[in-house]
């Protein structure tokens, strides 16, 4: 393996795991993953500080897609610290009343 494919395959990886947030807000939400990963690029461009949200990002599920994503871009660990919560519930309940 050369020096160019590891850092290819590094690069990937790490694009996949950038993107990781905005992939589970459109599976949750059921929305396409490409509008979630508009949503994401939109936010991080800098273009969220005009107001002008594009439309596609404000009717039905994809408004609430777009909030999720944006919590997950301006608050990670927020994100992260929901998403582990949310199954780990029950099974906390669950060993209080054992």
């Amino acid at each position: 393996m050369s020096l160019a494919t590891l850092h290819t395959d590094a690069r990937r990886v790490a694009v996949l795991i950038r993107l990781a947030p905005a992939r589970i807000a459109a599976r949750l939400f059921g929305i396409d993953t490409a509008v979630a990963v508009a949503m994401h690029d939109w936010l991080t461009a800098g273009t969220a500080d005009k107001g002008d949200v594009p439309p596609a990002f404000t009717g039905g599920a994809a408004s609430a897609c777009f909030a999720l994503v944006k919590i997950s871009v301006e608050k990670p660990a927020l994100f992260w610290a929901a998403l582990v919560s949310i199954p780990s519930f029950p099974v906390l309940l669950a060993l209080r009343w054992v």
